[in-house]
């Protein structure tokens, strides 16, 4: 029988590389819902460093210092194993810069509670509003009999609750992805062995990525996310592995997100800077993804 995610079951995982001063806040605020919280540092410079030491302290939390930038996936990784070494059940893993409600936890163990096969989720992922505008992510249509779950394809690393035993059966996130698609993967990958991937209907987190700004083309709103071109390398090169592993098991998924890929390059190309960079990067990115090129830094 699962164990269910409750505070004393509960280790939160947050990633950091060079924090800004926001941090020991957003970092207190999941220190109130979970057993224990570690942070990943990815190689932050020493000013940071001190401040991450300072929070730790304060805080009663653990810390595991990389020596350089190691990716996302590996920083999950690790953390994942250290609070499975601790004996917890489920881990919380969250961005450095997301901040939490209150009830962030309650809402996800209410998600667990209500799902009529629980022991078959394998991550619950958190609805959010977007940092600066303040939209929700998902949202139901008004009147609209709201599920506090809702099942979908894949969530965000940030705000997901990932079962530990899942995890261990089917392997952890990629360290060759190293930082974009790293939880599209995991979640398609959990899919494909017959678990589940659920999210919560409320909004629990407020989360931005990148350096958004909003822009208008004929009379509407569209957001960039401002990623530097190695960010780019990454996404055009993992998209191409995600189609070729997933496109039989996910077609309706990849077909949304290539979509919404390609919309997001015309946007770049319109709005961002350094957008012949940027391009450059994405197109090497294609060709390493074609050719199988996995190196974990696009080296």
């Amino acid at each position: 029988m699962t164990d269910p995610p409750t505070t004393q079951t509960i280790c939160a995982v947050v990633v950091t590389y060079h924090p800004d001063s926001g941090l020991a806040d957003r970092i207190e605020k999941i220190t109130r819902q979970v057993g224990q919280t570690v942070i990943v540092d990815n190689g932050s410079r020493s000013s940071c460093v001190e401040q991450i030491r300072e929070v730790v302290e304060r805080l009663g939390i653990h810390l595991i210092p990389n020596a350089s930038n190691e990716g996302m996936a590996c920083a999950l990784n690790t953390g994942v194993r250290w609070a499975a070494s601790q004996g917890y059940k489920w881990v919380l893993t969250l961005d450095q810069d997301t901040e939490v409600a209150p009830d962030m936890v309650d809402s996800i163990a209410e998600v667990f509670e209500s799902y009529p096969s629980p022991e078959r989720a394998a991550v619950i992922g958190s609805n959010y509003r977007h940092k600066g505008s303040g939209k929700v992510w998902y949202s139901e249509p008004i009147g609209h009999n709201l599920s506090p779950w809702r099942e979908i394809e894949t969530v965000l690393t940030s705000g997901s609750l990932i079962s530990i035993e899942v995890f261990e059966a089917i392997g952890g996130f990629r360290d060759d992805f190293f930082v974009d698609c790293v939880d599209q993967e995991y979640c398609l990958r959990a899919r494909a062995h017959g678990y589940r991937v659920l999210m919560t209907s409320k909004p629990v987190m407020i989360h931005g990525m990148g350096f958004p700004t909003e822009h208008r083309l004929l009379g509407r709103k569209f957001g960039t996310s401002n990623h530097s071109p190695l960010r780019r390398y990454f996404v055009a090169r993992n998209s191409v592995i995600l189609v070729r592993e997933y496109l039989r098991a996910e077609p309706q998924w990849l077909f949304w997100y290539l979509w919404t890929y390609a919309k997001s390059m015309v946007l770049i190309c319109l709005f961002e800077d350094q957008r012949i960079l940027k391009v450059k990067s994405t197109f090497r990115g294609f060709i390493d993804g074609i050719l199988g090129r996995r190196s974990p830094v696009g080296d």
